[in-house]
């Protein structure tokens, strides 16, 4: 079982089972809500995500299918803790820099980057890792 919490402690989760892929995001919105060079993706089951915690605020944008994704923060901090989107119907994106546990952290490693287009020139692809590119 993983255990998350965002930067203030107050929204807090927990989540069974392997994921269903872990995944490196380089899309443009990825880019600016991570502020960083993409943002790094646990996908699980929703039925196997709890909220222990904290109360969420949300924000929905269209997705590259055209259909609504939706980001989940806390509310008292503003940090993204997952994502569900109707292009992916009962899957619930979680932003794996929340885990808590760096060791269970680390065996999220990512298996796949997407939108890799938009990948900035200085960051490399990461040996190992499908490349591909959506939309």
């Amino acid at each position: 079982m993983a255990k998350g919490s965002c930067n203030c402690g107050e929204f807090t989760y927990e989540f069974t089972g392997e994921p269903k892929a872990n995944v490196v995001c380089h899309c443009v919105p990825c880019l600016k809500t991570a502020g960083a060079n993409g943002s790094t993706n646990t996908i699980i089951p929703s039925d196997r995500y709890n909220q222990l915690s904290g109360d969420i605020r949300e924000w929905t944008r269209k997705g590259v299918s055209g259909k609504d994704l939706t980001y989940y923060n806390c509310a008292t901090c503003g940090c993204i803790m997952y994502v569900r989107g109707l292009a992916m119907e009962g899957l619930t994106i979680v932003k794996t820099g929340t885990i808590d546990d760096a060791g269970e952290m680390g065996q999220m490693r990512p298996g796949l980057e997407i939108f890799t287009r938009s990948r900035v020139e200085w960051c490399p692809a990461m040996p190992g890792t499908e490349q591909k590119e959506i939309a």
